[in-house]
């Protein structure tokens, strides 16, 4: 029959194998289900599995040089409340065969039906007899995205544009600071181009008339330069609220692919129907996995292969605490669209050996959040903020406004308390001819003390607690930069910058804001699962946000659409692998 979580992992081995020390794990326990694990860490051996030549390690190493509380184990303290908590669906418990109400079979078993999913699931099933079971814990999948990077394919030959394959792997793993195997890369690298065309006739199989098209970005400034590998989506069946979301596509992409599904005969999509534990053979081989629905628990198994495509952990706060670095969850807004992403598959593929990126955890982080759980776009300030400075709490400038989001992110979470009192500060000249339009999406910010408004920048910088002198003398310093056309401090492109100067001047709570976590269980060259000797764990595959080894540390903004293009890259191949038996 083999045997589900319970024989693979103890709650002690939890730890040991997610790579996690206690001091980070002890918040998770919660969230993880460890009732019963001890939070003193008063055990050595334990962060890590003990290898030859690691030495010994202790758990309380940090607290014992540092017995007193302090803020140089920022993880010991950072608790952010604006992370939301999602639906955990994994359980590390016996679950008794009484509890198991019935048993079903299908040959691949594919675990979410975001994009990934759909996408892996769709592979598995084109061949018309492969059985296909898709489940999914939501009542919709996740989808949320704009453009998709791929090394080549039609349409990108269609536009001209070549890309040098070997250039943009090592382009990745640079980003990575070659902190990544070289694999999962190279398979993006490789097969991206087949999954891109294999994509656009998924869509032309479907009913959303969906086309891929050739999207040439803007250039990166600050040698951020790299090859143009996007690709982005549109329909005619799009209204203009697709364009007021940035993302906003991504829902629509995803329910047309899953409408597809659904119509496949050999394939069953099921929603409201999380799976809580894979289940593994004495012999090693994840053989299916224990799910529930209104019935209750049930046994699922797949003859062939499960993959895992369960996204990312972002609404998950035990495990972003414990895996991720502090000050990238102290202040950040949650610019995550469902509540699923809680790290289901990454734990599962954890409670049967398989092997986790190391830490920190990369996640993908914008900046022009607000002090609130859920970020949103529509309030329409990006035209205003995005022309003016960002300052911190001393009113000084930290970094040049024309970095990609994700370093003008880290840029503000290095400031003083991880960002929480950074602003961007702006006038009526950055506003022009939509000063009456901005000026009423600015209202809601003004109304909750987000936002300031004046008539000086002394009244300005009394309003945000910051030395008048200080901020009046950065914005001079500014606006010198805008007449010579060249940032002396930060080397922003200053070419279209305006100066801070008019009727009035604003200032906007400036501070982080995370979309996706996007590190994972790191898998091989075919989306197999490792363990920690890199050993494939047989029959079990991970893809897109669920699958790691990809990225180290940060998400390469500066890179056009790397997530996306794993998500469909990945879930591609493991699908038609599971499928062929490879």
């Amino acid at each position: 029959m083999g045997k589900e979580t319970k024989g693979a992992l103890s709650r002690r081995g939890f730890v040991r194998a997610a790579g996690v020390s206690l001091l980070g794990a002890a918040a998770a326990a919660g969230a993880f289900g460890l009732s019963g694990c001890s939070t003193a860490a008063a055990e050595s051996g334990l962060a890590y599995e003990t290898r030859g030549g690691c030495g010994d390690f202790s758990e309380t190493i940090y607290t014992d040089a540092f017995p007193v509380k302090t803020r140089s184990i920022p993880v010991l303290d950072v608790e952010s409340d604006i992370v939301r908590q999602g639906p955990v669906a994994f359980e590390l418990r016996d679950i008794p065969e009484t509890e198991i109400v019935r048993t079903e079979e299908t040959d691949v078993l594919v675990i979410g039906c975001g994009l990934t999913g759909s996408v892996a699931a769709l592979s598995a099933s084109d061949d018309g007899t492969t059985k296909v079971m898709c489940i999914e814990k939501m009542d919709v999948g996740r989808g949320i995205f704009e453009g998709m990077g791929v090394t080549g394919g039609k349409k990108m030959d269609e536009a001209g544009n070549v890309i040098d394959k070997a250039e943009m792997m090592d382009r990745m793993r640079h980003a990575a600071y070659y902190r990544v195997p070289i694999d999962p890369i190279k398979l993006w690298g490789e097969r991206s181009p087949e999954a891109a065309d294999w994509l656009q006739e998924k869509f032309d199989e479907g009913e959303g008339q969906i086309e891929t098209f050739f999207k040439a970005g803007s250039p990166n400034a600050h040698n951020f330069d790299v090859p143009q590998t996007e690709i982005s989506f549109r329909s005619p069946q799009w209204s203009e609220t697709t364009t007021k979301n940035a993302g906003g596509m991504g829902i629509y992409i995803v329910k047309d692919l899953a409408n597809t599904l659904s119509k496949r005969a050999n394939a069953d999509l099921r929603y409201n129907t999380p799976a809580v534990q894979l289940v593994r053979s004495d012999e090693g081989r994840v053989t299916g996995c224990i799910a529930k629905d209104a019935d209750g628990y049930f046994r699922i198994n797949a003859s062939k292969g499960v993959i895992l495509a369960t996204g990312g952990f972002d609404n998950n706060p035990a495990m972003l605490k414990a895996w991720c670095r502090a000050e990238d969850i102290a202040h950040c807004a949650s610019w995550v669209p469902t509540l699923g992403t809680t790290g289901d598959g990454q734990l599962m593929g954890l409670a049967v050996g398989g092997q986790m990126d190391p830490l920190p955890a990369a996640i993908m982080n914008f900046d022009f959040g607000s002090p609130e759980s859920f970020y949103s776009s529509n309030l329409g300030i990006t035209s205003l903020v995005s022309s003016g400075i960002m300052v911190n709490e001393q009113g000084r400038r930290f970094a040049s406004e024309g970095l990609p989001f994700q370093a003008r992110s880290n840029a503000i979470t290095a400031q003083r308390h991880y960002g929480e009192s950074t602003w961007r500060v702006a006038s009526t000249t950055q506003m022009g001819a939509n000063a009456a339009t901005i000026r009423e999406k600015l209202q809601p910010f003004i109304d909750k003390g987000w936002a300031f408004e004046a008539t000086s920048l002394d009244e300005l910088a009394s309003m945000m607690e910051v030395p008048a002198d200080t901020l009046k003398e950065t914005v001079e310093r500014f606006n010198g930069f805008c007449d010579a056309k060249k940032d002396e401090d930060f080397n922003r492109p200053m070419e279209k910058a305006t100066k801070i100067e008019g009727e009035k001047y604003y200032a906007i709570k400036h501070q982080s804001s995370i979309l996706a976590t996007v590190s994972g269980l790191v898998v091989d060259y075919n989306c197999h699962v490792l363990d920690y000797d890199n050993n494939v764990i047989e029959g079990l595959y991970a893809a897109g946000g669920a699958s790691g080894g990809f990225f180290s540390g940060n998400y390469p903004r500066h890179i056009f659409g790397p997530s996306v293009g794993r998500c469909v890259t990945f879930g591609y191949v493991s699908g038609q692998n599971a499928a062929q038996g490879v």
